[in-house]
């Protein structure tokens, strides 16, 4: 399946609730909401800036628990659309991220979360920046998108 030929994906991010939009080529669309935010990751929003390694933890099991159900109703996607009301394009430079450049993001913050402060010494240390990248990362590693346009909402 071509991109051109391939459905357009939205995964936008809110604070407490998130949803995903997916239109298709013939202009028929789908929405479905998600069950966490950006102030909704854990039982409980993270607590600090940043997130503990536990909080982090956590946080991943909730978002993984709310996507595998959909990923069935989801279709083939090389792209998806991120919208996020906490922009990431302005801290990492580029509006187009591939999946190994957010698997490498992510695994700096997982390492400055487990103490090493060096690890992700130009990434931002909030919570909604932590939230926003745990959810784009789980999102491109179990739902295959190997791209994401950072759009602004």
């Amino acid at each position: 399946m071509t991109e051109r030929q391939a459905p357009r994906l939205s995964l936008i991010l809110g604070e407490q609730t998130s949803r995903l939009e997916i239109i298709q080529q013939d202009g028929v669309s789908e929405t479905y909401p998600l069950a966490f935010g950006l102030d909704a990751m854990t039982p409980s929003p993270f607590r600090r800036d940043p997130p503990s390694a536990l909080e982090l933890e956590q946080a991943i099991m909730v978002v993984e628990d709310v996507l595998m159900p959909l990923a069935a109703r989801i279709p083939p996607h090389e792209t998806v659309v991120l919208h996020s009301p906490y922009p990431l394009a302005d801290k990492l430079g580029s509006q187009e991220l591939s999946r190994e450049s957010v698997e490498q993001l992510f695994g700096q913050f997982a390492a400055m979360v487990e103490g090493d402060p060096l690890a992700a010494a130009n990434l931002p240390k909030a919570r909604h920046f932590a939230a926003t990248l745990l959810i784009l990362r789980e999102w491109m590693h179990h739902l295959d998108a190997r791209q994401v346009i950072l759009a602004d909402s």
